[in-house]
């Protein structure tokens, strides 16, 4: 398939409405039988096939159906997980209802790992919303309303919490148009509160191809705020300017969120002078220029250690061998050269989204799985915090997850 047909599939596809694919996803799942669909999340971003590394497991994409999760620090956002298009009662509030309206207006979900903000990051009441949802398998429509409250440092303009006894989740006022200042875009989602400069990658080449292969962690950001807040009068560009494929020799910075409901997108600085950034869904770009994005880039790589790339995600990854009120049991031995290196991890299943792959998806013991999951492994290899187990298949002493 020619690049020019790949885009045109890529433009019909972008504009279906979400809802018609869950409707025809749930109809096709009748009796039960899981469909996946696989849905981009766009942002300008190349596309990135790569191998997960994690726990002793190697996670091969499906090079098949065009897309992976990555390890590397550039793409974060580049694709998301196929999707399981689940029941109503099996669903997060934030999978139920993803927009609410708000004062007349209307606000999306923007909450990248379906996580419940932090009510510590919460600031007042602002009222209370409706919130809308649908069953695609019933086509029955709910209503709820839910509390609305301000999110610290950010304009609720822009962005809102909405939920119920004390799960809130990031909503971002539905608009498409980028400040018209970079400092317009920091006093509206108070940047400098909001987000922080921590890993990245020095990315150079020229061009006809790029390098991206060292990887350091910041010491501290201070300094590149500082520099940032001297560049409010940076105007925004358009990104069919072309400037952002011309970003060849950058540094690009990881950013999480809580706040902002993202996670592990980026913020690059180019040595020509531009910031671009795929924090606020669409693709952000800025002319603070050279002097400025060269004091950026010099304070960074003087200001840091080289250290490993980071993956994408935790997982963990084996047999299933044991599914008990509240938890699994899952054993890595099969992947293991030696299998007296063997782990069995003991995953919480206290999340609605681990019941659900057990209770509907059918996931069983003996099934080879892998565990998503955010937080640490603690004493007697437990792991709290899991949130997606998917089917894999065993191929040379490897596990291939097929999308």
């Amino acid at each position: 398939m020619n690049d020019m047909k790949r885009e045109k599939i890529s433009e019909i596809i972008s504009s279906i409405d979400q809802k018609y694919v869950d409707k025809a996803a749930a109809r096709f799942v009748a009796s039960k039988t899981v469909s996946r669909i696989r849905w981009l999340k766009w942002g300008s971003l190349a596309a990135c096939f790569a191998v997960l590394v994690i726990a002793g497991a190697l996670v091969l994409p499906s090079l098949l159906d065009g897309g992976s999760e990555t390890v590397d620090n550039q793409y974060y956002a580049a694709f998301s997980d196929s999707a399981i298009v689940w029941p109503w009662e099996y669903k997060t509030n934030c999978e139920k209802f993803t927009s609410v309206n708000f004062n007349g207006k209307e606000y999306d979900i923007h909450t990248d790992q379906n996580i419940p903000i932090e009510v510590g990051l919460l600031g007042e009441v602002l009222g209370s919303c409706e919130a809308k949802g649908e069953d695609p398998y019933t086509d029955k429509k709910y209503t709820e309303i839910f509390e609305v409250r301000s999110i610290n440092g950010i304009s609720a303009e822009k962005m809102i919490a909405a939920g119920k006894e004390n799960e809130y989740y990031v909503y971002k006022f539905k608009d498409e148009t980028m400040p018209a200042t970079f400092g317009e875009l920091l006093d509206f989602y108070g940047l400098a509160q909001t987000l922080r400069f921590n890993r990245f990658t020095v990315c150079e080449g020229n061009e006809n191809e790029y390098f991206e292969n060292k990887y350091f962690k910041l010491n501290d950001d201070a300094y590149i705020w500082q520099v940032l807040y001297e560049c409010r009068e940076a105007v925004s560009i358009e990104s069919d300017d072309g400037l952002s494929d011309s970003l060849k020799n950058y540094l690009s910075f990881t950013v999480t969120s809580d706040a902002l409901g993202i996670y592990k997108r980026y913020v690059k600085i180019s040595t020509d002078g531009y910031l671009e950034t795929n924090v606020f869904d669409y693709e952000y770009v800025y002319r603070i220029g050279e002097d400025a994005a060269a004091q950026i880039i010099n304070y960074a790589k003087s200001s840091s250690d080289e250290t490993d790339p980071e993956p994408y995600e935790l997982t963990v990854s084996g047999t299933l061998t044991e599914i008990k009120d509240g938890y699994i049991l899952i054993d890595n031995t099969v992947l293991c050269a030696n299998k007296e290196d063997g782990v069995v991890y003991k995953i919480l299943t206290d999340d609605i989204r681990m019941r659900r792959y057990i209770e509907f998806a059918g996931i069983k013991v003996g099934d080879t799985v892998q565990v998503k999951y955010r937080g640490a492994v603690s004493d007697g290899n437990t792991i709290s915090g899991a949130y997606s187990m998917n089917k894999g298949k065993l191929f040379k002493g490897d596990m291939i997850i097929p999308d």
